[in-house]
């Protein structure tokens, strides 16, 4: 009988948690898997930032990728190694560079999903370029932040349209304050959403594959604390519609993992975040 070993890579930021447990469990299950006659070992390897050759070969098998939507290098060196070593990788890279939080919206809109009301707003500051101020000379409107805010209504949150991790995001409660955090806001793109404001609850979804399991969670806690340990907060049919929603926006956009953030208010969950794979 032959023994091949399945090399699987493990992209990664600035995880702690996760990667160690993932680690050891591999190495406590001691997984041997026969195949025919043959069978399956497994290695695990964190991978490096370096520079590469296109065309160097690629020693994994299967990449855990938890840092190429916003680390591109890494990004970059995956995208080549699908292509033309055959990767896989959990999840698809070119899914995560297109299919950003305000895709994410856009597209739960269209299958009726009750996200909260959502503008987006052209960056305060824009990079230099050759044809910019042209183009926004031109073409780009004037208009009043405070007025979208009134229509939006306060409290309300400024966030970047592509951001994660909640970085960038500021609760606004008023026009005053909607225009100072616009004016800080540099040359990122930004979203102004409604807040679902008075919530009862919040949960994060986490499906991995067809496995979705549903957390009650605590974004203001320390983050060793935020996942909170309890049970029986949300009833069958709750627990079913948070099940349906997060294996919805996997399949829809063939994601393998993921986490969708949700609010409930007057007894109905508003997905608020869920471009987290």
């Amino acid at each position: 009988m032959a023994v091949h070993t399945k090399k699987i890579g493990l992209s990664l930021g600035a995880d702690l948690c996760w990667p160690a447990c993932y680690e050891e469990i591999i190495r406590a299950l001691k997984l041997e898997i026969p195949i025919g006659e043959d069978a399956l070992r497994f290695h695990v390897e964190r991978i490096s930032v370096e520079p590469f050759d296109l065309q160097q070969p690629c020693s994994y098998d299967v990449v855990l990728d938890r840092l190429t939507h916003w680390f591109h290098t890494s990004r970059e060196w995956i995208k080549k190694a699908v292509l033309l070593d055959g990767l896989y990788v959990l999840n698809n890279p070119w899914s995560l560079q297109a299919m950003e939080k305000h895709t994410s919206y856009v597209a739960m809109m269209r299958l009726g999903m009750p996200i909260p009301k959502t503008w987006l707003v052209p960056p305060k500051e824009h990079a230099p370029g050759a044809d910019t101020q042209t183009t926004l000379r031109r073409y780009a409107k004037l208009f009043d932040i405070a007025k979208i805010g009134d229509q939006l209504g306060y409290p309300l949150f400024m966030k970047p349209y592509d951001g994660g991790a909640w970085v960038g995001v500021t609760r606004i409660d008023g026009p005053e304050a909607l225009r100072d955090a616009y004016e800080q806001s540099g040359t990122r793109v930004m979203h102004l959403q409604a807040a679902v404001d008075p919530f009862d609850l919040f949960v994060r979804a986490i499906g991995v594959g067809p496995q979705v399991y549903i957390v009650r969670y605590d974004p203001g806690a320390p983050l060793h604390d935020r996942y909170k340990v309890d049970f029986h907060f949300v009833d069958g049919d709750e627990w079913s519609l948070l099940q349906d929603t997060c294996l919805t926006i996997n399949a829809f956009f063939g994601w393998e993992f993921n986490s969708c953030e949700a609010l409930r208010k007057d007894g109905v969950f508003h997905p608020i975040d869920f471009a987290n794979a």
